[in-house]
């Protein structure tokens, strides 16, 4: 984690029901640190770049810009079981203005995707999976154990610390 944020939540079973992401709640909250991109040379628009159903969420929330990380954005993808809870989330913190490969554009990123398979190699597996957090910006490999992101409304406070104070954020 970066240096000053505060942690408020902290996970303890690997197994937790996690609830949807409650947007009306996250957008009043997290509202100062929302910005309108409106136009990408050569894009469509990118807010809202929303997609919700019964079974999934896809949205790119645009940030207010910030003067170490520039034009940056929330992308979140969360996807549901069948009695609506989140079965698999994926948060990234990312460069979103200039258009950059998956490296370049990393700053930091939480999920919860299984990397249980016998071929992956031991420094990527963390105490926390299959929650865990790519915690090295422009480093997409490098994860570390994550007990405090597991919903929407966490990754908006780890990213709205850094937004708000201005400062960089640095593993």
């Amino acid at each position: 984690m970066g240096s000053g944020r505060m942690t408020t939540n902290v996970h303890k079973n690997i197994n937790e029901l996690l609830l949807p992401a409650n947007l009306a709640e996250i957008l009043d909250k997290y509202r100062d640190i929302l910005t309108n991109y409106e136009v990408v040379p050569g894009e469509k628009h990118l807010y809202p770049s929303y997609r919700r159903t019964k079974k999934n969420l896809s949205v790119l929330f645009p940030l207010k810009e910030h003067p170490v990380h520039g034009k940056t954005g929330l992308y979140v993808m969360e996807k549901y079981d069948e009695n609506g809870y989140v079965l698999r989330y994926h948060y990234l913190w990312k460069i979103i203005i200039p258009k950059m490969g998956v490296q370049g554009y990393h700053i930091s990123a939480w999920g919860n995707e299984p990397h249980n398979d016998p071929k992956t190699p031991s420094e990527l597996i963390v105490e926390s999976e299959p929650h865990h957090h790519h915690h090295v910006p422009g480093d997409w490999h490098r994860r570390q154990a994550n007990w405090t992101v597991w919903t929407l409304a966490e990754a908006f406070e780890f990213v709205a610390y850094y937004i708000r104070s201005e400062q960089e954020y640095k593993p």
